[in-house]
């Protein structure tokens, strides 16, 4: 019986319409994979930009700064001294009670400070204030809102301050069963302003602040602070500092 063998057809040679189609489709496969490739290599390189270069980075957006950190305030030296309202009290039992009275005034007049002249979210700003001083008191921080902080100009005109070695002395009145009923807060604060033009300001306030007892806190219930702010020379200037500006109530 004879073998009957059936064609190769497929080794026949193609056509020249079919091979073109061929050359087509195998073109456009290779602009594929190259146009994969280059858009994989950009979206890799968009993250690695956005996301940093190495694992201590942080995200930051394209074109942008980080924005300045607030500086935190803190009182370089805090002295404590106790104040009978009656006679004959024992002395090392009064200044241990004072002692332990100062760091809740401390903290009262350190956060009212941080507030109105450190913290650039709340300069010139009453309202902000308001909860470090008695309902009486709070009557008086508007009309004074230039003295107890920056100022609502400060905004526009201030980028940063910088606080400087501050002192505070805590003077606490104590009844006859050692409990303080009043404090007396001296303070110095020293600070640098940096300003939008360029120029720097020397910031002092000087004054005492009266506080009463408030459950665990004090609050401010009057005040007699002045501030002083000398301007320091413009950047490549060599005109005279200008004037000294004082604020008192």
């Amino acid at each position: 019986m004879a073998n009957e063998k059936t064609p190769l057809r497929d080794s026949a040679a193609p056509t020249p319409k079919r091979a073109q189609q061929t050359a087509d489709r195998s073109t456009v496969a290779r602009r594929r994979i190259i146009i994969g490739v280059v858009a994989a290599v950009a979206v890799l390189g968009l993250l690695w930009f956005l996301f940093g270069r190495g694992e201590d980075s942080v995200i930051r957006l394209p074109f942008t700064s980080p924005p300045t950190p607030v500086e935190q305030f803190e009182f370089k030296k805090v002295d404590s001294r106790p104040e009978a309202i009656q006679a004959h009290l024992n002395k090392t039992k009064l200044e241990k009670a004072a002692k332990h009275n100062t760091p809740a005034v401390q903290d009262t007049i350190t956060q009212l400070l941080q507030a109105g002249y450190v913290d650039p979210d709340t300069w010139g700003d009453a309202g902000k204030l308001d909860d470090y001083f008695t309902d009486d008191a709070a009557n008086h921080v508007e009309p004074s809102i230039d003295t107890l902080s920056l100022g609502k100009d400060a905004p526009d005109t201030v980028e940063s301050v910088k606080p400087l070695p501050s002192r505070l002395k805590v003077t606490t009145l104590i009844d006859g069963n050692l409990d303080p009923i009043r404090a007396l807060a001296q303070v110095t604060f020293k600070a640098k302003a940096t300003n939008t033009d360029g120029t720097t300001t020397k910031i002092t306030l000087t004054g005492t602040l009266f506080l009463v007892p408030d459950g665990d806190s004090w609050k401010v219930e009057a005040f007699d602070l002045d501030r002083e702010m000398k301007p320091h020379k413009a950047k490549a200037s060599t005109s005279a500092a200008s004037p000294t500006v004082s604020a008192s109530t």
